[in-house]
């Protein structure tokens, strides 16, 4: 239940302010990501060795996902993918996974590897899982006090 919790009030947090903790992050986030791939494999800093690569892909684009379903179903111009921003956030995300591999190709000590690929995919799909039961736990809740 205190996951729920959490999950309510982070989806509150997000509600109430859009911009300031859900868009600026997710922008800051994914353009992170895009520099640091876009950096020579000689030049990549030597950071969070705990991890392997493929973790390290998957927690990148869990956490993108989770933002950008959550940025999705909040947007109001496009009102027809907010009822499905889980499916279309992993489009958006396999999209851009496939680019982000094959621009890889171009940097110098850098590849296209189908398991970053696909760790890239999992991640996305845990993301928008967890985004998902977020807003769906939300709705529970609006439609019970509805009925109140």
């Amino acid at each position: 239940m205190q996951l729920a919790s959490l999950g309510n009030r982070l989806y509150n947090l997000f509600a109430a302010h859009k911009k300031k903790f859900l868009y600026i992050p997710l922008a800051t986030y994914w353009l992170t990501i895009f520099i640091l791939t876009s950096i020579p494999g000689r030049s990549l800093p030597k950071v969070i060795l705990i991890f392997t690569d493929k973790a390290k892909h998957l927690i990148a684009y869990l956490i993108l996902s989770f933002l950008l379903n959550f940025a999705i179903h909040f947007q109001k111009k496009f009102k027809k993918y907010n009822n499905h921003s889980g499916i279309t956030a992993f489009m958006i995300i396999a999209v851009y996974g496939l680019f982000d591999e094959i621009h890889q190709i171009f940097i110098p000590g850098r590849y296209f590897e189908w398991l970053d690929f696909l760790s890239d995919l999992i991640g996305a799909l845990i993301g928008i899982m967890v985004a998902q039961w977020i807003i769906d736990q939300n709705k529970k809740i609006e439609i019970n006090q509805e009925h109140l």
